[in-house]
């Protein structure tokens, strides 16, 4: 089944600080068949429109990115027992996620896990089988260094912050194996291995770098490697070729994505990106705000607000709270704006002369599993998609699953923001198309995944 003593934990902090995070195994996410289509309509149309934004503006593009995608409803305003508008919906990426997400390492485990635990996760045939995640980033390396004029097995390296403030120790590791095990020498570059610049090239240990996966941000390069060095890295080295290049980091924002969702829907008016009905700048105004509350509530996303550092959601609890009882049981967690009738008022009339860098969406409502009389678990699912430059496509090559348990004795969750400080942990994602018509009769789903399964748009409770 999988190696005798294979380390199946997932791990969080730096060397020497290593902490477990807990993970969901009794609850794995399931996205099959007819729902998985839909998500890979809703993540094929997102990328297309982040390509055609990076071509128009003239913007080299990633090849390894992550899209949120998540499986949500919103509130009819004529009925608040019942959920509405139910699909697959792209709440975060790519243009807004700039780097790529470690679940592309985690993936393997994951599925080990649910081995371990007796599930069988290869009754679904996945687009990337688990097993071949880290060969499918290995080969990518190694494709681009060749379609750069390289000959030979290029020599790579994970680009990250200094050990004790890395977040993701266990995937550069992994993912420094799976380069060698490759045939390619491999290097980590933090600080501590005082690198340089030389040439047009990333240097570390007098050995001039061809291709970098990265770990880190643009914005964090010159904290933790000094102005100097930090700027020489991300301006001068046109020779190193980046998976995730710096310029890219630029598209971090909301704003910017629904600019460009909305430039590829004027081409493209038959290949929409699933999303919340956004607002930008001018028609960020009480009236039009007024409407989104009508279905729930609204959400505020500032700029560079990835991670949940700058999102807020309001709900209007006259319309939301049936609703949130039913999915959720409780959700009082950070970042959780709860709303009367006086608060709802006195919020819109705050929006006069609103001008900020900041989107308003609308208020969607994430599904959730039935854990207990007194647990849900809401849950997101993090889809990663690796760039083929042979045939100029995306393949969907890793996932996982985001959780955050809700109800009236969770300590540290009732959040339906999937981060870490949200009391996030982790489900195994299995997704792809089961291999036979009996492969998804004992999974069990949220009642919005239920229902999409089903080819319902709406469910009433």
């Amino acid at each position: 089944m999988f190696y005798r003593g294979e380390d199946l934990r997932l791990t969080d902090g730096g060397l020497g600080q290593e902490a477990i995070i807990p993970c969901y195994d009794e609850s794995p996410t399931w996205l099959v068949d007819n729902a998985w289509e839909k998500a890979m309509v809703v993540g094929q149309n997102a990328l297309s429109a982040y390509m055609k934004f990076c071509k128009d503006e003239n913007l080299p593009h990633s090849y390894l990115l992550g899209l949120d995608i998540l499986f949500m409803g919103k509130i009819d305003p004529n009925n608040n027992r019942r959920l509405i508008d139910l699909r697959p919906t792209l709440v975060e990426g790519p243009c807004c996620n700039s780097y790529p997400a470690c679940p592309a390492v985690d993936a393997l485990k994951l599925y080990r896990r649910l081995q371990a635990k007796g599930f069988d996760p290869d009754r679904v045939e996945y687009p990337s089988h688990p097993t071949m995640v880290r060969q499918k980033i290995a080969n990518l390396l190694i494709g681009l260094h060749h379609r750069q004029g390289g000959t030979g097995m290029p020599r790579v390296a994970v680009f990250t912050r200094p050990y004790p403030e890395s977040e993701e120790e266990t995937a550069h590791i992994e993912m420094l194996k799976a380069f060698r095990k490759a045939g390619m020498e491999a290097w980590r570059i933090t600080p501590d291995e005082n690198p340089e610049v030389h040439n047009g090239k990333l240097w570390v240990h007098g050995k001039p770098i061809d291709v970098v996966y990265r770990r880190i941000e643009r914005i964090h390069v010159p904290v933790f490697y000094g102005e100097t060095l930090g700027n020489k890295i991300i301006h001068e080295t046109p020779d190193t070729l980046f998976v995730n290049p710096w310029k890219i980091d630029d598209l971090r924002s909301k704003t910017i994505e629904e600019r460009a969702f909305r430039r590829w829907e004027a081409m493209h008016p038959d290949q929409p990106v699933s999303r919340p009905k956004t607002l930008l700048d001018d028609e960020v105004t009480p009236e039009n705000v007024a409407e989104l509350a009508a279905y729930g509530g609204w959400v505020m996303k500032k700029w560079n607000s990835t991670g949940g550092k700058g999102v807020f959601l309001h709900f209007n609890r006259k319309v939301s709270d049936p609703a949130v009882h039913y999915l959720y049981l409780d959700a009082s967690g950070r970042h959780m704006i709860h709303l009367d009738e006086a608060g709802v008022k006195k919020e819109l009339e705050a929006l006069k002369n609103f001008h900020e860098d900041t989107a308003v969406q609308q208020l969607r409502l994430v599904d959730a599993r039935v854990l207990s009389d007194t647990q849900r678990l809401v849950y997101d699912t993090r889809i990663n998609a690796l760039y083929n430059p042979e045939f100029g496509t995306w393949d969907f090559i890793s996932g996982m699953s985001r959780s955050v348990a809700c109800g009236p004795d969770v300590t540290n969750g009732n959040s339906l923001l999937t981060n870490i400080s949200s009391g996030a942990e982790v489900s195994p994602l299995v997704f792809g198309h089961t291999r036979s018509e009996e492969g998804s009769k004992d999974i069990q789903f949220g009642p919005i995944l239920k229902a999409i399964m089903e080819n319902r748009d709406s469910i009433t409770f």
